[in-house]
């Protein structure tokens, strides 16, 4: 199984990527979006495939987490692809709404 691990810089943020494939399949994976604050980094959210299924936290920075976004219908490399894109397109919108909640 091999795990690889790497960081996506972006503008005031970073990706986290995690993912272990088993002959080329995508097995488990966390894709975690960290905004940079006063504190240090902090999770803001992400996509992983913990408890079983494929989904995404949303969190809020004073709240915790506020519910988990589940993606019925996508296999665990579908989604990993889509959280790829996803924070690379819309982390300005997803680190306003983590600080504001």
């Amino acid at each position: 199984m091999p795990l690889k691990r790497w960081i996506i810089p972006l503008e005031g943020a970073r990706i986290l990527v995690s993912r272990t494939t088993r002959r080329g399949q995508v097995e488990s994976f966390a894709v975690v979006l960290l905004t940079w604050t006063d504190a240090g980094w902090e999770c803001a959210t992400r996509y992983d495939c913990a408890h079983g299924f494929g989904h995404r936290d949303v969190i809020g920075r004073r709240a915790g987490l506020l519910y988990k976004q589940s993606f019925v219908g996508l296999t665990y490399a579908q989604l990993f692809h889509h959280a790829l894109c996803d924070f690379q397109e819309n982390h300005a919108a997803y680190i306003a709404h983590y600080l504001a909640h």
